[in-house]
């Protein structure tokens, strides 16, 4: 695989560090399986090939985050619930980082590719909302986890809807 635009593969943990500032939100791991995330890091799995619309894409992560029953269903709402996921801290430790980690990613948004640029732009305001905003100092972040031969076409997917994406280390 060429990396000519994500450079060499990177750690998670500087990955995760890097995107708790200005650094790249989305993250490419090229594996089978969700890469295992560090304590302190609250994070959902949601599946790509469960969600082929922006609205199934509202659905699942509705329910992965526990969006509240009021959630409105569309791009609005959406934009407030995952600038909410600090508020519902139960055990009173704030999480170092919130990580959405989206498997088979190859898949996400395939019956409504328009939106991909809309979603990809979403994940930087988030980003810049989690560490501007809401809570200094915390990460916000997104993994696309896809087959190792699969990886180069996601990340240029990405790179062509405005999201320049790291590759991370299997």
């Amino acid at each position: 695989m060429t990396n000519t635009s994500a450079g060499a593969p990177m750690p998670m943990s500087r990955f995760l560090s890097a995107a708790g500032g200005h650094g790249r939100v989305v993250g490419v791991w090229p594996g089978d399986d969700a890469p295992a995330l560090s304590a302190g890091v609250r994070w959902v799995v949601v599946d790509a090939a469960e969600m082929s619309t922006i609205a199934a894409l509202f659905d699942e992560f509705s329910r992965a985050w526990g969006f509240p029953g009021h959630f409105g269903r569309n791009k609005d709402a959406f934009d407030d619930c995952m600038r909410d996921l600090a508020g519902d801290v139960a055990d009173g430790h704030e999480p170092s980082a919130y990580v959405t980690v989206i498997v088979n990613a190859e898949h996400l948004l395939r019956d409504d590719p328009d939106e991909l640029r809309w979603f990809a732009s979403s994940l930087g305001f988030y980003r810049d909302h989690y560490r501007d905003v809401a809570r200094p100092t915390a990460t916000f972040a997104a993994i696309l986890v896809t087959a190792p031969d699969l990886a180069e076409g996601v990340e240029t997917c990405w790179r062509r809807a405005g999201s320049p994406v790291a590759i991370l280390e299997a």
